[in-house]
């Protein structure tokens, strides 16, 4: 992953609106050195399997992120978080690309529940959660500061045995 590095600093520059109402901390990442850093990061984290990262293609184009956190082996459960960049909206990429990491999850890695938190007002994953079936389970009220502000996040859950790998 150290190689996309100059491709995720450019999806980040293009997209710092969306990122800085949602994802302000992705912001560092606009530029080739702190992308760098943070991808062989995010290996070593991925070798001691705190945390799963994937990027997302459309053709050759770097186009968005998935990660798989808080991974908990001896509960079967972790947390999920995304993001696409503004102009590969509304293709299906993202449900496609989200799909695939759940099915991994609940597969390979024998995981039986999977969580996503996204800030109120964040309608566009709300809704990509419910596509993929997950649960709205509520809202933990100013669950999160995102630029100076609290904020409710919208929890949804997804089990293993409600996982519909294709539709």
């Amino acid at each position: 992953m150290p190689e996309h590095a100059e491709a995720l600093a450019a999806l980040v520059a293009q997209n710092r609106e969306r990122l800085q109402a949602y994802l302000p901390a992705v912001l560092q990442l606009d530029s080739f050195g702190e992308a760098q850093a943070y991808l062989q990061a995010a290996a070593a984290r991925a070798a001691n399997g705190e945390v799963l990262e994937w990027h997302v293609f459309s053709g050759t184009a770097l186009c968005g992120s998935i990660r798989l956190k808080d991974i908990d082996t001896a509960d079967r459960k972790a947390k999920i978080g995304y993001y696409l960049g503004h102009q590969y909206q509304g293709r299906g990429i993202a449900s496609a690309a989200v799909r695939a990491v759940l099915a991994h999850a609940f597969g390979a890695l024998q995981l039986h529940r999977i969580e996503l938190q996204c800030a109120a007002g964040n309608h566009a994953s709300m809704a990509l959660a419910e596509r993929l079936g997950f649960a709205r389970e509520g809202v933990r009220q100013q669950g999160e500061l995102l630029n100076g502000v609290f904020v409710d996040l919208h929890v949804f859950g997804l089990l293993q045995p409600d996982f519909v790998q294709e539709v």
